[in-house]
C-alpha cells in the first residue's frame, strides 16, 4: 500500500463526530430538563454518573459532545431508560473538503409502481433484524428490481453515509459484471482517486470495506448471477446493508453471511389489475373479464403486465377483448414483446443461456410435461435420469426461478417460462427425442395408475397392455388413502397428458383412460374428460390398438348415460362389444352387457335392461370375473327395482355387498350401501337408508375418498332436511362443503355449491 493509500485510509478512520440533536433538542439540553425535573443538582448528577461537575456544566452548554458510555452514564444517572442516550448518534463520516461525498446512486423509483404489501411486511421485518445483508430472489419479470428500488428510496435516510447502487448484469445480453471493476467504480464514488485504487480484487474489496467500517451506507447490488460475484461486494460491517436482487437464491451468501432471503411471487389478481389500470386506465374497468384474461395469460408477472398494458394503451379506441382474445389465441410469448430487447422470451433467454449444458437440455425436456405440479418421478421420465437424479436437477432449477417449489413442496413452472421451455425443445431437440421423453412418461403414468387401480379395485382383474416396457420409475402406495390422493392430485394432468400424447401422435396414450378406467367412472369428471376419452379413441384406432378402442368406446357411452343420452350410448356399447367378442374378452362382452342394461333402464325399457344385466351376469360368471358380476347383479337390482320388485333388489344388492367386503374391494363395496341407501329411501324406509350412508361413509372414510365422503354427505343433509331435522342437514352440508374445498374439479366445485346454497336458503 503506497503513502497515499495510507494517508486516505487513515483520514477516513479518523475519530466520527457525534450528532447530538434530534427534534431541535440537544443532549445538553434533554440533560438540564431531566436533571430540573428530578431537583438534582450538577454535583449531585457528577457524583451519581462519576462524571465531573465541569464536564457537564460543558453539555448542557452545548459546549462538549459526550462519547457512547459517558451519555449512557448520565442516562442511568438520571433514570432516563435510554431516551437520554438515543440522542447520541452517529452522523456521516468527516472527510477532508475533496472526499465529503454522499454517494446518491439509485435510479429513479418506477412510475406507477404497485406496492407488494406482503413483500414490504417481510422486508420491513428483515430490516429489524438484518446483520448486513438482505437478498430478494424471484423469477425473471416478477417485480425484484422495481421493488427494491422504490424501498430502498423510502429507508435512503436511514443511511446518512449514501447509497451505492449497480446492475451486475447477473441475466442480461451482455456479460454478467466483473466484481473488480464493480469496487473501482465504488471506490471513487466513497472519495478515492484513480492512483489510490489497487489494482487486484483482493486489494479493491480490502480498501472497500475499510471505507465503509462504521458507516452506514446503503450498498444495493442489482440483478447479481451468483454468490462469488457479490461476495468481495459486501460491507463488511453490519451497520450498513446490501440489498441484493437476483433470480439465484443465493444460498452461498445465505449460508455464510447470514443474508435475510425473501422470495417475490407474481402479483395477486387485484395487484395485477392495479398495475393494468395505472397505464391502461379506466378503459380497463369497462371489461374487467377481459382484464383478468391479460392478467392470467400475462402470468400476473409485472414485466408482462406492462408490457400487454402498453399494448393496450398504443389502441385506445380499441376493445380490450381484442388484445385478451390475441393473448388467447396466440402464444403469450410473441404478443408480450415490444421490441427484441423487450419482451419477456428475451429476459427468459437470459436465464436459460446461463444454465450448463445437461442441466439446460433437462430444463427443455420438462417443457414437454404437460402442466401443473412436476413430480420427480414424472421428471425422471423425461430427462431419463434417476429420481435422485431428476431431483437434483429440478431443485437446481428452482435454485434460479425457471421452476418454483410451493409451500405443498410441490416443483411447478410458471406458465410463461413452461411456454419458453416448450419451445425451447421443439427449437432445439429433433421430434424423436421428445417423443422418446413423452413416451416414457406415458409409460410412468400407466405404470401408476395401474398399480392405484389394483390397490383400490382390488377384485377386478385386468389385462396389462400390449406394450413395450420401459425402464420408468413406478410410485407405489402403502394405502389406499395414497392412491387416492394421487387420483385427485393428477386428475387434471392426466387430461393433459393424453391430449399431449395425441398431439404428438403417441399411440400408447390410448390406455391411460384404461388403466385408470374405474376411477373415471367412480368420479364421473367427464367435463375434463370426454374431449380427451375422443382423442385417445383416435390414438387407439390409429395405433389399432383395438383392446383400447373398446374401452375408450364403452367409456364414452359411460359419460352419454350420465349426459342423459342413452340412446346414443346404446350404438357405442354395441360398436365396442364387436370388438370384444373379436378379441373374446368375455369380461369385457359382460361390460357391454352392463352398459346397455344401464342405457336401457335410463329408457324405460327395463325388461331390456333386465335382460342384458342377466346375460352380463352370465357371462362374466362363466369367465370367472367376481368383480364384474357384482356389477351386474347391482344393475340388475336397480333394474328390478324400477318395477317395483324391491324385496327382490335389496336381497341382490345385500349379496353384492357382502361379497365386495369379502374380497375387501372397499371402493366398490361403499358404492353397493349407497345404492341401497337408495333402494331405503325410494320405499320410505329414511332411518334405514341413513343407516346404509351411514356404512358408505365409514367405508369411504376408511379408503380415504373425500370425493365420495362429500357426496354421500350431501345425500345424508338433503334427507335430514326432508324430515325437518334442520340441524342434522345443517351439519352434513357443512362437512360436505369442507371437503371440497380446494378441489377445481367442476363436478365437485358444482357440487360444493349445492352444499352452499343449501346452507343459505335454509337461513
Amino acid at each position: 500500500m503506497n503513502k497515499r493509500q495510507k494517508t486516505v485510509i487513515h483520514t477516513t478512520l479518523e475519530a466520527r463526530d457525534v450528532h447530538t440533536q434530534t427534534n431541535g433538542q440537544t443532549f445538553g439540553q434533554r440533560m438540564r430538563k431531566l436533571r430540573d425535573a428530578q431537583k438534582k443538582s450538577l454535583t449531585e448528577l457528577s457524583a451519581v454518573a462519576r462524571v465531573s461537575r465541569g464536564y457537564l456544566s460543558n453539555l448542557e452548554h452545548d459546549r462538549s459532545v459526550p462519547s457512547p458510555e459517558v451519555a449512557a452514564a448520565i442516562d442511568e444517572a438520571l433514570g432516563a431508560r435510554g431516551r437520554l442516550a438515543e440522542l447520541v448518534v452517529p452522523k456521516p463520516r468527516s472527510r477532508t473538503t475533496r472526499e465529503r461525498v454522499r454517494p446518491a446512486q439509485l435510479p429513479a423509483a418506477v412510475r406507477g409502481f404497485v406496492p407488494r404489501q406482503e413483500v414490504l411486511k417481510e422486508a420491513e421485518a428483515a430490516l429489524a433484524v438484518h446483520e448486513g445483508v438482505i437478498g430478494i430472489d424471484g423469477s425473471a419479470g416478477v417485480g425484484k428490481t422495481a421493488f427494491v428500488v422504490t424501498w430502498a428510496h423510502s429507508i435512503a435516510a436511514e443511511f446518512p453515509d449514501g447509497v451505492l447502487f449497480t446492475d451486475l448484469r447477473g441475466y442480461a445480453a451482455d456479460p454478467p459484471e466483473d466484481p473488480s471493476v464493480v469496487l473501482g467504480a465504488f471506490l471513487l464514488s466513497l472519495g478515492a482517486t484513480p492512483s489510490e485504487i489497487p489494482s487486484d480484487l483482493g486489494g479493491r474489496a480490502a480498501l472497500y470495506r475499510t471505507l465503509l467500517e462504521g458507516t452506514r451506507t446503503l450498498v444495493v447490488l442489482d440483478n447479481a448471477f451468483n454468490a462469488e460475484q457479490i461476495l468481495p461486494l459486501l460491507p463488511g460491517s453490519p451497520t450498513s446493508l446490501a440489498l441484493i436482487t437476483s433470480r439465484s437464491r443465493l444460498s452461498g451468501a445465505v449460508v455464510h453471511h447470514g443474508a435475510v432471503r425473501i422470495t417475490v411471487q407474481p402479483m395477486t389478481a387485484d395487484q395485477a389489475h392495479e398495475l393494468l389500470r395505472s397505464v391502461v386506465g379506466p378503459r380497463l374497468d369497462a371489461d374487467p373479464a377481459a382484464a383478468q384474461v391479460i392478467a392470467d395469460r400475462a402470468g400476473r408477472l409485472p414485466l408482462a403486465l406492462r408490457i400487454a398494458a402498453e399494448r393496450a394503451s398504443l389502441w385506445p379506441n380499441k376493445p380490450l377483448r381484442a388484445l385478451a382474445d390475441e393473448l388467447t389465441r396466440r402464444q403469450p410469448l410473441d404478443v408480450l414483446a415490444v421490441d427484441d430487447t423487450l419482451a419477456v422470451r428475451t429476459v427468459l433467454s437470459y436465464s436459460h443461456d446461463t444454465l450448463p449444458p445437461k442441466m439446460a437440455a433437462a430444463f427443455r425436456l420438462l417443457g414437454l410435461h404437460p402442466g401443473g405440479p412436476i413430480r420427480v418421478e414424472a421428471a425422471a421420465a423425461l430427462t431419463e435420469l434417476p429420481p435422485e437424479f431428476a431431483l437434483g436437477y429440478l431443485s437446481a432449477l428452482a435454485g434460479v426461478h425457471l421452476i418454483e417449489l410451493t409451500a405443498q413442496d410441490q416443483f411447478v413452472m410458471h406458465d410463461l417460462v413452461h411456454s419458453y421451455a416448450q419451445e425451447l425443445a421443439l427449437e432445439h431437440n429433433p421430434d424423436e427425442v421428445n417423443i422418446a421423453a413423452l413416451e416414457r412418461l406415458i409409460h410412468s403414468y400407466l405404470s401408476t395408475g395401474a398399480e392405484a387401480t389394483r390397490l383400490l379395485w382390488p377384485s377386478r382383474p385386468r389385462r396389462p397392455p400390449d406394450l413395450p416396457s420401459h425402464n420408468v420409475t413406478t410410485l407405489t402406495f402403502r394405502r389406499p388413502a395414497d392412491a387416492i390422493r394421487w387420483f385427485e392430485d393428477e386428475l387434471r394432468l392426466l387430461v393433459r397428458l393424453v391430449r399431449c400424447g395425441a398431439q404428438w401422435n403417441i399411440t400408447a396414450v390410448a390406455y391411460l383412460p384404461v388403466v385408470i378406467n374405474e376411477m373415471l367412472f367412480h368420479r364421473r369428471a367427464w367435463s375434463w374428460w370426454v374431449p380427451a376419452l375422443r382423442d385417445a379413441l383416435t390414438m387407439a384406432r390409429r395405433g389399432r390398438h383395438r383392446d383400447a378402442e373398446a374401452w375408450m368406446l364403452e367409456t364414452l357411452a359411460d359419460a352419454g348415460i350420465d349426459a342423459g343420452d342413452a340412446a346414443s350410448s346404446i350404438d357405442l356399447y354395441r360398436e365396442a362389444m364387436t370388438i370384444r367378442a373379436e378379441l373374446d374378452d368375455r369380461s369385457g362382452i359382460a361390460a357391454c352387457h352392463v352398459g346397455l342394461g344401464r342405457a336401457y333402464c335410463q329408457l324405460g325399457d327395463y325388461a331390456a335392461a333386465i335382460t342384458h344385466c342377466e346375460t352380463a351376469r352370465q357371462v362374466s360368471h362363466d369367465a370367472g370375473d367376481s368383480w364384474e358380476h357384482a356389477v351386474a347383479t347391482a344393475h340388475l337390482a336397480m333394474a328390478r327395482a324400477a318395477l317395483g320388485e324391491t324385496a327382490q333388489a335389496r336381497e341382490l344388492l345385500t349379496v353384492v355387498r357382502t361379497t365386495l367386503d369379502e374380497a375387501e374391494d372397499f371402493m366398490s363395496a361403499g358404492c353397493a350401501s349407497t345404492l341401497l341407501a337408495g333402494l331405503a329411501e325410494t320405499t320410505g324406509e329414511y332411518d334405514l337408508a341413513l343407516q346404509h350412508l351411514d356404512d358408505a361413509l365409514a367405508t369411504f372414510r376408511h379408503v380415504g375418498d373425500l370425493w365420495s365422503q362429500a357426496h354421500i354427505h350431501s345425500r345424508i343433509g338433503d334427507l335430514q332436511a326432508d324430515r325437518g331435522n334442520q340441524r342434522a342437514a345443517h351439519q352434513a352440508w357443512t362437512a360436505a362443503a369442507e371437503l371440497l374445498n380446494g378441489n377445481t374439479e367442476p363436478t365437485a366445485t358444482q357440487l360444493r355449491q349445492q352444499m352452499i346454497n343449501s346452507l343459505k336458503e335454509d337461513q
